[in-house]
């Protein structure tokens, strides 16, 4: 497995001028998926706070920081959500918030970390299949309407329907390919991850090979629709309240002077 440069990636975060804190930034992309090779760039996710004034005045903070660029060698690609977007979007069930909070490369060991992963598992409900099944269709779409498909985009469309299962029926995100695929009944997808990790993200999926694996794709999609259909998870988020409560005590800390 190649494990990403955390110490490099926290060079390439504290080079730049951001306009927060980051309460944490994780590493999720290929390295978490499971399938990344040598020259994998690094997809750094997170949340960042806002200073409290900036909310007071007009404007506002900007709701996601972007910035992609080079480090020794290697692409980095930074995407922070500010933190009251970002509890928002994991009260409507979206999984990419989710995935960077779980993602076990972590470049901040922050007590935020830990407190959002625990207000995360309170958001955990059914609400999640909506992003798992539009994600689905959509990495379909985009393999669909390549000109010449990719394995890496094969590995996308099982990534995200296989997270979105094992989510549905046990709570728990595992996101990583290695772990899913065989556990679904889908063997032959680390065949792929080999040929993706030794010919990188272009490598082209020949025909046979892709129409072989686009014939699994109704499986996949009935599979996501039955876990659906038997999750055990709540239909709606349980905490809202306590998500809410958290977020102003934490804006309400940044404006204490500091004990001296």
């Amino acid at each position: 497995m190649t494990a990403p440069d955390l110490d490099r990636a926290r060079s390439f975060v504290e080079a730049l001028d951001l306009p927060g804190r980051p309460l944490f930034c994780g590493v999720t992309g290929a390295h978490f998926f499971g399938f990344a090779s040598p020259a994998s760039e690094l997809d750094l996710r997170g949340i960042y706070l806002a200073p409290t004034p900036q909310l007071l005045g007009l404007g506002g903070p900007a709701d996601v920081l972007d910035h992609r660029g080079e480090r020794d060698g290697f692409l980095h690609d930074l995407s922070l959500s500010e933190a009251r977007q970002a509890l928002d979007l994991l009260l409507r069930g979206n999984g990419n918030i989710l995935e960077r909070l779980f993602t076990p490369w972590q470049l901040y060991d922050t007590p935020q970390l830990a407190q959002l992963r625990q207000l995360a598992r309170g958001t955990l409900s059914r609400k999640y299949f909506r992003h798992y099944q539009g994600f689905f269709r959509g990495m379909c779409r985009e393999h669909e309407r390549a000109e010449r498909p990719t394995i890496k985009t094969l590995l996308h469309v099982y990534r995200v329907a296989l997270t979105g299962v094992h989510l549905l029926q046990t709570g728990e995100l595992i996101a990583d390919l290695r772990l899913t695929a065989p556990e679904y009944g889908y063997p032959d997808v680390l065949g792929l991850i080999d040929r993706k990790r030794e010919s990188g993200a272009r490598s082209p999926a020949e025909p046979a090979l892709d129409a072989h694996h686009r014939a699994l794709w109704p499986r996949l999609a009935a599979d996501l629709e039955q876990a659906h259909a038997d999750s055990p998870l709540p239909d709606q988020p349980g905490n809202a309240a306590e998500l809410s409560a958290w977020l102003v005590e934490l804006r309400l800390q940044e404006l204490r002077p500091a004990p001296v």
